[in-house]
């Protein structure tokens, strides 16, 4: 295993020990960091997502798409509050809140009486200013590629009013969709038993142009604030990769589309000496997806439509007896639908597929309770549980109904040793969520092939145990490192499903197993090691899976779990030149799949490199330059074919597929009026 993102980090922090006694511990030792506006000012921000990439020693989590409210939250608040649109993810909000509004941001580490972690150990309070404001901010940006020479272009305008407790919110967006592996390769297929080699060209296109619009209204209501938002979007894709043998060319065309529209309600505020939370949110999406596979002798066609939809009320209720004792408990409660519709043809010719049309509805509900005790100046103690109930029904060619009953126990226990450094313990229970397309029929037709549905699906249960321990030096500079284990029952995977038409891959539930990952993070600024202003940021993760195949029975890692993950930034902030710089490394992924008759080995390699300038020449303007993707990374993909199930059959043939990608300008011109 290459360790060069960890040397990075422990030579650094060698360094930083050199130098400890710059350190000075406060009498009283706080969980909370606050980084005022003034601190970002080097960087020249135009965003608060800009400014959240600049805390010392925080991941930004975007959060989770799965159903429901609760557990889905990212690690980011805007005025101690959660956004409460999933369809607009928090990069976006973030990324539409000037940074001109934000007066501060304060770090919460292992929780503070009072503050709602939303299931994080680790959360940043985006705390935007009071006073009255309009901005309008205007961007147009464009994606290069420099080899076949098309462009993706996008565009936005955003308005924010502030009018005392009020703030109104509104943007349309244009927004770029594009496939980074773009680009030419070659493909070799080996048959085993004959040993013939045959090869071919490969090209792979890739491109789409997706609209978004948002709105959202902040208003004082009843002692409290009331807010709605209002989210459409629309995201069409258009891809093709073609395959170019000596006895003909195969193409693989893929149209999709999605269509989003969410509508969400949120009041909080003090009723008494408690304070109440409330939600309401309905979300609609449709999906549809046409792609095939054309090529002599075999033309395949799969289609597909889903609608969806989501309804979730949610209350929650925080009362602290003691300035040291916050408890809180509520419950939440959720409809969830999906009609699905999937057809394969196979030479004009109808082959039925397991679960390929089918309606599923999901009635869930959750309580929670927990406590937050500040039982000493240095220690804080969060415990508690959700009890979650759910009922999934389906009704198609399979009919039946599944209810379930997890508990879900939490603890974290915080030891705050002085200002500076923290240690966080954790243990949870997690319960993963089925996805209800899982429940329906898809296709790779270019890869995998058909993957039926599986109706017997069940959430995985992870017992996750983590240590953590966080460094702040040097005022910009920060460790983190956390070691967790996890212990998982009804492991997700893949699985072969038997049908009168044959055997299929389904996702599906393969058993125990165990999962352990090292996180190290790194921010360390440069100016005594003599580059001003300079900073270096590095994510180092590491994954170690263990389960035991359902169709050889011997032990392999999780499929699709990427084992390790590396990432090195170095950015400067040039006040003369107005002008802050950047270079980015990412030393690319490798994940494994396992199927009844074949395996997968998707990877990119070489390293992937970025260099970026950015040009603010007043506080209303600035201009980006970057150049993405300049090693050009060769996206690869080999499969072992057996000629039946892997455990009973002999390997029939290897196919290795390489397309090295282009690189990329990126150009965006930012412009804010008020």
């Amino acid at each position: 295993m290459k360790l060069h993102g960890v040397c990075v980090t422990a030579i650094a922090a060698l360094l930083v020990m050199s130098s400890a006694q710059a350190q000075t511990a406060a009498s009283s030792a706080s969980g909370v960091l606050t980084y005022n506006a003034s601190f970002f000012a080097d960087a020249r921000p135009n965003t608060a997502y800009d400014m959240i990439q600049r805390v010392p020693g925080f991941t930004f989590d975007d959060g989770d798409s799965k159903r429901g409210f609760a557990g889905t939250a990212g690690n980011v608040l805007i005025d101690g509050q959660r956004p409460t649109s999933k369809s607009d993810d928090l990069q976006s909000i973030l990324q539409r809140v000037p940074a001109s509004d934000v007066d501060h941001i304060e770090v919460i580490r292992g929780g503070e009486s009072g503050m709602d972690m939303h299931g994080h150990t680790v959360i940043a309070n985006v705390v935007r200013k009071t006073a009255d404001s309009t901005k309008i901010v205007a961007q147009v940006a464009n994606n290069f590629w420099l080899i076949d020479h098309h462009s993706v272009p996008s565009a936005s305008l955003e308005f924010t009013k502030h009018t005392g407790k009020s703030i109104f919110e509104a943007s349309i967006k244009r927004f770029a969709n594009y496939d980074d592996s773009v680009g030419r390769g070659h493909i070799t297929k080996t048959d085993i038993a004959t040993g013939k080699v045959t090869e071919g060209g490969v090209h792979s296109a890739g491109r789409g142009a997706g609209t978004s619009l948002t709105a959202a209204a902040t208003v004082p209501l009843f002692s409290g604030l009331f807010k709605a938002n209002l989210s459409l979007q629309e995201s069409p894709f258009h891809s093709v990769v073609a395959y170019y043998y000596p006895t003909g060319t195969q193409r693989i065309p893929d149209d999709s589309s999605d269509r989003t529209g969410e509508l969400g309600l949120h009041w909080n505020g003090d009723i008494g000496a408690t304070h109440l939370e409330t939600l309401v949110l309905q979300r609609l999406e449709h999906n549809t997806d046409v792609n095939g596979s054309f090529q002599p002798g075999l033309d395949q066609l799969f289609k597909s439509r889903n609608n969806t939809g989501e309804t979730i009320a949610r209350a929650t209720l925080r009362y602290n007896p003691l300035q040291s004792l916050t408890l809180e408990g509520g419950a939440e409660g959720a409809f969830n639908f999906l009609d699905g519709k999937s057809s394969y043809l196979e030479n004009g010719v109808i082959i039925p597929l397991p679960s390929g049309n089918a309606r599923v509805t999901e009635k869930r509900g959750e309580v929670f309770a927990k406590g937050t005790w500040k039982f000493s100046p240095d220690w804080i103690l969060e415990a508690g549980a959700r009890f979650e109930f759910s009922k999934i029904s389906e009704t198609g060619l399979t009919a039946q109904s599944r209810s379930f009953f997890y508990p879900k126990p939490r603890a974290v226990l915080t030891w705050n040793i002085n200002p500076k450094n923290q240690i966080r313990l954790r243990y949870e229970r997690v319960v993963g969520q089925l996805d209800f397309g899982n429940f329906i029929a898809t296709s790779n037709l270019g890869g995998t092939g058909l993957s039926a549905g599986n109706p017997d699906l069940k959430p995985d249960q992870r017992d996750q145990f983590e240590a953590s321990y966080e460094w702040h030096f040097w005022d910009k500079g920060a460790i983190v490192a956390s070691y967790l284990h996890e212990q998982i029952k009804d492991v997700s995977d893949q699985i072969p499903i038997y049908t009168k038409t044959g055997a299929f891959d389904a996702p599906g539930n393969i058993g125990n197993g165990r999962n352990d990952e090292i996180h190290l993070e790194m921010t360390l600024p440069l100016d005594r090691l003599g580059l001003t202003n300079g900073l270096l940021k590095t994510t180092n993760v590491f994954r170690f899976s263990h389960v035991t195949d359902p169709v050889t029975g011997h032990s392999r890692g999780i499929s699709f779990q990427r084992p390790r993950e590396i990432q090195v930034t170095l950015t400067q902030d040039i006040d003369s030149l107005k002008s802050t710089w950047g270079v980015t490394y990412v030393n690319g992924w490798k994940e494994r799949s396992y199927l009844l008759t074949q395996t997968r080995i998707r990877s990119v390699n070489p390293p992937y490199l970025e260099a970026w300038w950015e040009y603010k020449p007043t506080p209303e303007w600035s201009l980006r330059f970057e150049v993405d993707n300049i090693g050009r990374f060769v996206y690869a993909s080999k499969y072992e074919r057996y000629s039946g199930p892997r455990n009973t059959s002999p390997l029939s043939q290897t196919e290795y597929r390489t397309i090295k990608s282009q690189p990329r300008i990126y150009v965006q011109i930012r412009k804010t009026f008020g």
